[in-house]
């Protein structure tokens, strides 16, 4: 099991205990400790509090749902641990405060609506609050403070590092390779040197050898495992930069840099302390884990709906496909992911069997004469993507997100358009903001024109963005707009 893993199944079983035994203590403390006199006890059996199981039980389960959308159950050895309190502070707080809506909402409405006092702002209320959430917030910190602990001294070791490459073999490269190592606690490695002189190819730099040039990127990272490559050195040239990035579209691995004065003081990218020195993040990702994780929930709820309700019409028209010209109901075909990573893409058949095996690959036109009649009305209404929700439902695709090429235009595509490998650091979507801005794609043109929509999804993605975008993928549908 890798680090990454074992990190986050150990946080979740110490998070159930320690709901639990926060649980315990908080009830102990309340009625058998002394500390409340009005609230004191001695009768009071503490395990019964665990009979019937049933809600506490459905409490831990409430406590897990809020920890993971809230991002709780990520790698934590790699931020400081003020970072580690600071977040499970604002979880157990929202947890309060969701428990006690939940419980005393009838009351909040009374005194909302007629001012009668609620009972949750007395003492003895305000003293279970702070038992329960104080021993929760101590108990979940602490398992997450050992687990930080514990994982450090494993990478201090050398136990489940993080291999990183340097891009530039040169003093800028050796400094930071140098100041990397003065922070084994954190984990990172640093394994070789890239340099765009192939003349160090074969080299050492600090004992370390120069794997190749840009080129190689790609090679390196699979051969070598490499989940970080840090830009050691500043430079002025934006296409050097986007040189290193279009080797690194395909490779699924997070890009620093060490960022000059004016960066930081612009504030074009933040600096983050990852590796004991500050660096900027390239291609970032913009959502909160939260919102990542309520994301592909949506997902996986929206395809299983979808798939599920609608089954008798999608046979339907599986039937009518059949009917209307020879060939299967869905057409699959190999599409570039995220990362790159080639996937095969379910589409309801909209065009003659074997069209494209006569003419090759090429772009979509308006009048097509490979479209069949029902072709024509499933792609206007946009029904030929439904079967995209199984791809949804794999984890190849999401609802929202750019549109997935394919694998034969990318190249051409990297080449022709700057900055379009930031659209393959996202998973490809059934709607998104391009195709509900502009039509379908006929030329490279108005594949550009998509990628600039693409680019502002990439840098603005929100939950709050999704949903526009889905209403208007509704409206879409509806009037027909954007599609042929």
């Amino acid at each position: 099991m890798n680090v990454k893993a074992f990190e986050k199944i150990f946080t979740l079983a110490l998070d159930i205990i320690a709901f639990n035994v926060a649980f315990v203590a908080s009830v102990w403390l309340r009625y058998k400790s002394g500390f409340f006199p009005e609230l004191y006890n001695p009768d009071i059996d503490v395990i019964s509090y665990f009979v019937p199981i049933g809600p506490v039980s459905t409490i831990t389960f409430g406590w897990v749902v809020l920890f993971f959308l809230t991002g709780l159950y990520r790698e934590w050895y790699k931020e400081s641990r003020i970072d580690v309190l600071f977040a499970v502070t604002k979880a157990v707080i929202a947890g309060l405060v969701i428990v006690l809506l939940i419980t005393r909402g009838h009351e909040l409405y009374q005194f909302v609506t007629n001012g009668k006092r609620p009972v949750f702002f007395t003492r003895a209320t305000l003293a279970i609050i702070i038992t329960y959430g104080g021993c929760f917030l101590f108990f979940a910190t602490a398992n997450r403070l050992l687990i930080h602990s514990f994982l450090s001294w494993l990478a201090s070791k050398g136990i489940g590092t993080r291999r990183v490459l340097v891009v530039g073999a040169n003093e800028s490269g050796a400094s930071l390779v140098r100041e990397i190592a003065h922070y084994p606690h954190l984990g990172n490695r640093v394994v070789g040197f890239i340099d765009d002189d192939g003349r160090k190819k074969g080299n050492t730099l600090e004992k370390l050898p120069v794997f190749g040039t840009y080129s190689d990127i790609p090679q390196v990272v699979k051969k070598e495992q490499i989940q970080g490559i840090i830009i050691s050195h500043v430079s002025t040239s934006a296409n050097e930069i986007l040189r290193v990035m279009e080797y690194c579209a395909d490779v699924n691995v997070d890009i620093y840099m060490v960022p000059s004065l004016l960066d930081v003081i612009s504030g074009h990218f933040k600096t983050h302390q990852i590796f004991g020195v500050p660096l900027m993040v390239l291609l970032q990702d913009h959502m909160s884990p939260w919102e990542v994780q309520v994301k592909r929930l949506v997902d996986i709820i929206a395809s299983l709906l979808v798939l599920g309700f609608g089954a008798p019409l999608w046979i339907a028209i599986s039937v009518l496909i059949r009917w209307n010209s020879p060939g299967p109901a869905l057409y699959k075909q190999k599409r570039a992911g995220k990362f790159g990573r080639p996937f095969m893409l379910y589409k309801f058949r909209s065009m003659y069997q074997d069209a494209e095996a006569r003419a090759g690959p090429q772009w979509a036109s308006k009048d097509d004469p490979r479209i069949t009649p029902l072709g024509r009305f499933i792609r206007k209404t946009r029904i030929d993507e439904i079967p995209q929700f199984i791809n949804v439902l794999r984890g190849e695709m999401s609802l929202v997100g750019p549109r997935p090429e394919r694998p034969v235009f990318i190249n051409e595509l990297k080449k022709e358009i700057p900055w379009y490998i930031r659209r393959l650091k996202m998973k490809p979507g059934i709607t998104g903001w391009a195709q509900v801005k502009h039509k379908y794609d006929e030329t490279i043109e108005d594949v550009k024109k998509k990628v600039m929509y693409d680019l502002y999804y990439f840098e603005n993605m929100s939950l709050a963005l999704d949903l526009k975008i889905i209403l208007r993928t509704v409206l879409v549908v509806l009037t027909g707009k954007g599609a042929h």
